[in-house]
């Protein structure tokens, strides 16, 4: 009975919006949110499902944002350690002209779309149009549940069909994603010809497996109390109470049908999601596609990293996104 109780906690914990109960900053600090509204040129929500939800979508425009951005270690009194990203911009007197593609901009798991803003503003400096999407139950999206990319994969084509209605689909369409958010760009790249380039850091390869693997990675002491099989019957019971095939994100399974090159990072020391994904992404991944694992990153640090990636992320996305340069970025693990 007691196995069945805590099997059924974590089917719910597993699947549940983290939105509901855990509001981002930007729901919470109203100065916060009024400040990154006016950065955005444009932001409307999008009808997407069915499951029913709405999704929070925001553009930046190429300009110079002069932007600037750091990482401050910050510790408290009990000597508990964090990042803390910090990071300032002035907004644009005008535009630098027309874009040179397209770009989704994609968050992790328990985030929203405004903790990629580092990646968001550098990209529309580089000259791209830039999307961010608060994926279903995060940020400031609507949504009863997540699904792990099952569901989100067909969120995002919907997402990319109403920018080409509005005309805003400016040139090719490259991804960018971090965790979560990158192994759902790669779920849209199977299934949307139109994405042309991706960049997946941390990806998981099969979200089955990466439920359990990220519990015990963030929450090894408690992780090692519950037994494989009370977690097998956790993953068993949130596909049933989410309503939704843990086959839709097998990501690895997918990758036969991704044609976009993909370039990879993954941090040699993450015990979130291990490197180890990315690599077996990378085995069948199409021709072209690289990977670069950052000996000195955990998963925490790689999601808030800028230099040195970002500098072959605009390589890889100008050569094939904008026919500019040489691809040849990141060292193949």
């Amino acid at each position: 009975m007691l196995s069945g109780c805590v099997s059924g906690i974590l089917a719910t914990m597993a699947v549940a919006a983290p939105n509901k109960d855990h509001p981002p900053r930007v729901v919470r600090d109203e100065a916060f949110a009024k400040r990154v509204d006016a950065l955005y040129s444009q932001a409307w929500r999008v009808k997407v499902g069915p499951p029913a939800a709405e999704l929070a979508v925001a553009v930046l425009e190429p300009g110079n944002y002069q932007f600037r951005y750091d990482i401050e270690v910050k510790q408290n009194d009990k000597g508990r350690k964090w990042l803390e990203p910090k990071f300032d911009w002035t907004l644009p007197l005008q535009p630098i002209g027309a874009p040179k593609g397209t770009i989704l901009v994609l968050h992790g798991y328990r985030d929203a779309k405004e903790n990629m803003l580092h990646w968001a503003v550098v990209l529309a400096e580089f000259g791209y149009r830039v999307v961010l999407v608060d994926l279903r139950g995060h940020g400031r999206s609507t949504g009863d549940g997540i699904a792990y990319g099952a569901f989100e994969a067909k969120d995002l084509g919907q997402v990319v069909d109403d920018l080409a209605r509005r005309g805003l689909l400016a040139g090719k369409l490259g991804v960018i994603g971090v965790s979560y958010g990158a192994s759902t760009g790669l779920l849209l790249a199977a299934r949307d010809a139109r994405v042309a380039a991706v960049v997946a850091l941390e990806p998981f390869s099969n979200a089955r497996d990466a439920v359990v693997e990220f519990a015990h990675g963030v929450a090894p002491k408690e992780a090692a109390k519950i037994s494989d099989a009370t977690f097998a019957a956790a993953v068993a019971r949130a596909e049933k109470q989410g309503k939704f095939s843990w086959s839709d994100g097998d990501v690895l399974a997918a990758m036969s049908r991704v044609k976009a090159p993909v370039l990879f990072y993954h941090g040699a020391k993450d015990r979130w999601l291990s490197p180890e994904n990315s690599r077996r992404l990378l085995a069948k991944a199409p021709h072209g596609s690289n990977l670069g694992i950052l000996e000195n990153d955990d998963h925490l640090v790689l999601s808030f990293r800028l230099v040195p990636i970002v500098y072959d992320v605009r390589k890889w996305f100008d050569r094939h996104l904008a026919g500019e340069g040489d691809a040849s970025a990141a060292k193949t693990d």
